[in-house]
Formats: C-alpha cells, sequence, structure tokens
C-alpha cells in the first residue's frame, strides 16, 4: 500500500501548525512598544459608544471609560472586531477619526484572569527600566511607560516623534492600552482616575 499522500499530508498540516505558532510569538513583540491589531481597519467595524457597550455585555464585559477628558479631547470613533471583542477608542481635539494619529486613543480587550498582573508584578517590571512607573489607581494595577515606541504605527511617528506615553490598566478583567502623545504623566493619571464603568 502506497503511505506517501498520507505522510504528506501529515507533513503539510506539521508545517502549518509550526508557522502559525511562529507567527503568535513573532507578533507577540516586548512590553516596550504599543502593539496594535495589524490592518484593523479591515478586520473591524466603526460602531458607536452604546453600540460597542451592547456588544460588550453580550460577552459580559464591563467597559471602563475616562468621565473627564482634557485638552478639549473629544470622542470621534469607535473600531470594533466583535467576534473576539478588541475595541479601539480614538480620541482627538481636532476632529481626527483616525485611530492611527489622534491626540489620545484606548485599545479595550478581555484579558484572562491568570495574565492579569498585580501591582507587585508591575512594580519588578518597573524597576528594571528608568521610563516605566507601577502605580494603584482606584485599586487597579496600572504600568506606565514614558517612552515607548511606536512600533510598525509609522502615521503616529511622523507626527509624534519616535515615542508616545503609554499607559496599560487592567479593570474587571479588561485590559486598557492608552497612548497620550500630546499628554503628559500627571494628566494621564488623573485622567485614568475619572475612568468609570460606562452603561448605555
Amino acid at each position: 500500500m502506497n503511505r506517501r499522500p498520507k505522510t504528506f499530508a501529515i507533513s503539510i498540516a506539521i508545517i502549518i501548525v509550526l508557522f502559525t505558532l511562529a507567527s503568535f510569538f513573532l507578533n507577540m513583540g516586548d512590553l516596550n512598544t504599543i502593539h496594535k491589531p495589524p490592518d484593523f481597519y479591515y478586520h473591524s467595524r466603526e460602531v458607536s459608544l452604546d453600540e460597542m457597550v451592547d456588544i460588550a455585555n453580550g460577552f459580559n464585559l464591563s467597559i471602563y471609560l475616562p468621565s473627564e477628558l482634557p485638552n478639549n479631547l473629544e470622542l470621534t470613533a469607535i473600531y470594533l472586531r466583535d467576534n473576539d471583542f478588541l475595541a479601539i477608542v480614538a480620541y482627538s481635539a481636532e476632529g481626527n477619526e483616525d485611530y492611527k494619529t489622534a491626540e489620545f486613543g484606548i485599545q479595550i480587550s478581555p484579558l484572562p484572569p491568570e495574565f492579569t498582573p498585580t501591582y507587585d508584578d508591575l512594580r519588578s517590571e518597573a524597576e528594571t527600566s528608568e521610563y516605566k512607573t507601577a502605580l494603584e489607581i482606584n485599586s487597579w494595577p496600572v504600568l506606565i511607560n514614558e517612552k515607548a515606541n511606536w512600533g510598525g504605527n509609522e502615521e503616529a511617528r511622523e507626527k509624534y516623534g519616535d515615542y508616545v506615553l503609554h499607559v496599560q490598566v487592567w479593570i474587571d478583567g479588561m485590559e486598557y492600552n492608552i497612548g497620550a502623545p500630546t499628554l503628559n504623566v500627571e494628566t494621564t493619571v488623573e485622567l485614568v482616575e475619572s475612568m468609570n464603568l460606562f452603561t448605555p
């Protein structure tokens, strides 16, 4: 009996699995870089704030958003990939709806409890970098990186320079990645302090 077709099929399956794993680990990057979903406009749709919260509720997820915004910032657009819930909320004083170049942005995604860091975890990480600070705000673990790299976001780099103030906040099983290229640390901390549970 000729076993070559079966062996060939198994070899192809192994190659596919290895390629998938390699892509996953290559895309993880390091914690000094803001990670944005690749081609997110292609994989997402624009939604209203109420629609985003309704969909989050369907996944039994809670959404916290700032209740106080500095520098005349206003919510201008929300992009959502709703099959697994990943949202980017853009804020701008210029009416900019492009999440890549808006003056303030929040990426929101669920995170399993076992991957949610404690304040002590973040403090240990912050001790390894002169640009990082670990805080507890409203009992939430918060990591501030004053000099995060934009990664592949060339549009933002051209507009704001090579680095951005990046804040990570973990609240009720959700991770909030905040990019604030026009704000200082003090103002951004106050903004995080103002984050409240949003209900439509």
